[in-house]
């Protein structure tokens, strides 16, 4: 009972600031689409995929060993460092040498630009990488929520500011600049010094366990990031670096559950499972996936029908584009986290092999997807995105169902009550929708607040008819949580 406290707990901690912070980023993001056009907004997108993929590339999963291994001495620690820091120059090296010719080759050319500011963001990631690891392993998830926080934060206001005074697509720049730093200050300031830092010999030990454990655990990791950064490239070689500012967009939107709960909550839960044994962690999945789609499930299909209404009553004309893209897209928040979940159980199982396979199988159709599919129009690659993401959270089910012999009708029961309780969501959505188009009510603000009023009290409505006993046991987790902390 108190590891699932302290679990719930974490979870709180990190989902309840990480929300703060994103309502925040997410109204300065709307802002900066007052101060910079989609083509410029896709140029810079197109630059930070070309710099996250050279740093993901050369990430190998140290982090992950640190807190699969709890254990593990503080050698550990500083050879990951080391490791990390140097494999991290180099790739930075790479991107300046080659960012001109890869701009020209994605139909991007005016890139390069964003490219020294955004490299400098990312050796800062580097330096915060190991402590952040350290103080997840240690469960010190106020620590961590509080420094990714901050980060946000200053994000949001250098990036509106400096884009209000017309700095245009660097904005964006300086605001992962200023974001990278007040995140690595955090971090190491909040972690142990001697826990990530104490310096030791090299030993060629440490490092073949490290490589053993982290180059499957960096392959998997590559293809999870490519199967959510590489779909800007194709677009941008398709269609330009305008509908790919677009698409980027409402490809951000759309993630805001995905990313800020479920996979906050998956986070939290890696250290939980690596305590668990047996059949208590398979246990634990199930009611883990359950009550994460209470939470991540109506927030991703309510967005999906407020999204209409959503983008005429905050963003101009230039990006009215985006609402069908937001409609389509919101389908990856229902699944790509249950992928994210049953990933975290197999680090725990310490089978990083697996997790491996089902990522490039994501990637695999994801690329085929949007090659043959999704290159008709940016609408069929939002499309072509959905199904890579609902296969792979297919697969991950499958995967646990061959490993433990838990069913994959044992996991989708665990889901089906918060995908039962969103229907009275969307379809109170809809209703008033319709109401008050035919009353003439026609002010894009009060309709989209009437539109969430409905879907809230439809999804509230939805919960106690037919996931009584789902929404029973999250609400009691949670008081608990609350209570042992207070």
């Amino acid at each position: 009972m108190t590891l699932v406290r302290d679990t719930v707990r974490g979870a709180l901690w990190t989902v309840s600031t990480s929300i703060g912070s994103r309502v925040i980023g997410l109204a300065g993001t709307l802002i900066l689409t007052r101060f910079v056009a989609p083509a410029e907004y896709g140029e810079v997108a197109v630059a930070a995929v070309v710099v996250m993929t050279a740093n993901q590339i050369s990430t190998i999963g140290f982090g992950q060993f640190l807190v699969a291994r709890p254990d593990a001495p503080r050698s550990v620690a500083f050879h990951a460092n080391v490791f990390h820091l140097g494999l991290g120059l180099m790739a930075a090296a790479l991107v300046l040498a080659f960012g001109v010719h890869l701009g020209r080759s994605l139909d991007a050319p005016e890139m390069f630009r964003f490219l020294p500011g955004l490299v400098l963001s990312g050796v800062l990631d580097r330096v915060a990488y190991v402590p952040e690891r350290v103080l997840v392993r240690d469960l010190r998830y106020r620590a961590v929520s509080g420094a990714r926080t901050i980060g946000d934060l200053g994000y949001t206001v250098a990036c509106v500011l400096l884009a209000a005074i017309g700095w245009g697509g660097a904005a964006i720049v300086m605001g992962n600049v200023v974001r990278s730093v007040l995140r690595t200050g955090s971090f190491v300031l909040s972690a142990n010094v001697r826990d990530w830092c104490e310096p030791s010999r090299l030993s060629l030990k440490t490092t073949r366990q490290l490589f053993a454990f982290g180059v499957p655990m960096s392959l998997a990791s590559l293809c999870a990031f490519a199967s959510r950064r590489w779909d800007n490239l194709l677009v941008s070689r398709f269609f330009g670096p305008g509908p790919t500012g677009m698409y980027n967009l409402a490809y951000n939107l759309a993630d805001v559950p995905a990313i800020q709960v479920g996979e906050q909550i998956g986070d939290v839960l890696l250290p939980s499972f690596a305590r668990l044994e047996g059949e208590r962690r398979a246990q634990a999945l199930v009611r883990a996936m359950g009550m994460l789609a209470l939470v991540v499930f109506p927030l991703a299909i309510g967005l999906g029908a407020v999204a209409p209404t959503l983008v005429t009553a905050i963003f101009d004309a230039r990006w009215r584009p985006i609402a069908p893209m937001l409609v389509l897209l919101s389908a990856l928040s229902v699944t790509r986290p249950v992928g994210w979940m049953v990933e975290s159980y197999l680090q725990a199982r310490e089978r990083p092999r697996l997790i491996l396979a089902l990522e490039a199988f994501k990637v695999f159709a994801l690329v085929l997807l949007i090659v043959t599919l999704g290159r008709r129009s940016p609408l069929w690659t939002c499309c072509a995105v959905g199904v890579a993401f609902a296969a792979h959270a297919l697969g991950t089910l499958l995967v646990v169902r061959w490993l433990d012999g838990l069913s994959v009708w044992r996991s989708l029961q665990a889901l089906w009550p918060a995908v039962a309780a969103s229907a009275p969501l969307v379809l109170g959505v809809v209703l008033t929708r319709s109401v008050l188009h035919a009353s003439g009510v026609s002010r894009p603000v009060e309709c989209l607040s009437m539109e969430v009023l409905a879907g809230a009290v439809g999804y509230v409505g939805g919960a106690l008819l037919v996931a009584r006993s789902a929404s029973r046991e999250f609400v009691i987790r949670v008081v608990d949580a609350v209570r042992s902390h207070a």
